[in-house]
């Protein structure tokens, strides 16, 4: 069974080629989404065994907002149309394999019908906080405007306040789980998050960094989704604050020793 590789990349196109490449094999389709505020598109060298599709309708995509939902589920529905796959994995263009393309494919074959992620623990107050309270607006939250980050900041900080007020909640019913949003899905589970693209993208609209919940939470409260197996190793990847450390190129080769699938976010840069 062929696989597609739904690739989410905005930057860092160095390290979106050098994926592809890794990747490249004849089983093996390929879905890119080029953010729109991309202007120019990167050159990108021919497949030598795969096929590659890239997206014409562009999402701005924004980091903590529904607009990443969007995307994903943007790439299920092409994917679909040319299925059946084995899995949709969902990459970002920063993501590296730490395993020869033939062993990942073994990996995946041997979860033929399991969806394959890495769930966070559970954490009820982050769950309670991001996913019922009203957050808006927080599409400028890490803008590179200073101005429009900061006004969209206070402005968020100033409506959690007033719903911590008057006790304003939604989506006050119902379980959920985080995992990674770079996750493989069956043919059942991507079928049945498209299918409910628009209750998906109506329930999660407000919530905070929606795409590491709702797969999970959706695949894991229904059970039409099919099953999922959880894999510790699937990522490595080291968190700061509230973002991934940035691996140099450099670094590739040693990451393999940590026993993961995969590893993520390169860079091309030299970081000082």
């Amino acid at each position: 069974m062929r696989n597609a590789w739904l690739i989410m990349a905005h930057n860092e196109f160095d390290v979106l080629r050098l994926l592809l490449g890794k990747l490249d094999s004849p089983d093996n389709d390929f879905y890119l989404h080029f953010d729109r505020k991309v202007k120019t598109l990167p050159a990108l060298e021919p497949l030598q065994h795969g096929r590659l599709f890239v997206l014409e309708d562009r999402i701005d995509g924004r980091w903590g907002d529904i607009s990443l939902v969007k995307i994903e589920l943007l790439l299920m529905e092409t994917a679909l149309k040319n299925g059946p796959y084995t899995h949709y994995h969902v990459l970002s263009g920063v993501h590296l394999p730490l395993r020869p393309v033939e062993e990942l494919i073994r990996f995946y074959d041997s979860h033929p019908d399991e969806t394959v992620l890495r769930f966070w623990e559970r954490n009820d107050g982050e769950a309670d906080f991001k996913m019922r309270r009203f957050h808006f607006p927080i599409r400028d939250f890490k803008s590179s405007n200073r101005v429009r980050r900061t006004a969209c900041q206070l402005a968020w900080r100033a409506s959690l306040r007033v719903q911590k007020t008057l006790g304003i909640r939604h989506l006050r019913h119902g379980v959920f789980y985080k995992a990674d949003q770079w996750l493989s899905l069956t043919e059942q589970a991507c079928r049945y998050l498209v299918d409910n693209k628009k209750r998906i993208l109506k329930k999660y609209k407000w919530s905070f960094c929606p795409d590491e919940f709702f797969a999970p939470s959706e695949l894991m409260t229904h059970a039409e989704a099919g099953a999922c197996f959880h894999y510790p190793q699937l990522l490595y990847a080291e968190f700061g604050v509230d973002s991934p450390r940035t691996f140099p190129l450099e670094a590739y080769e040693g990451l393999k020793e940590t026993g993961c699938l995969w590893a993520r976010k390169f860079t091309g840069r030299k970081i000082q």
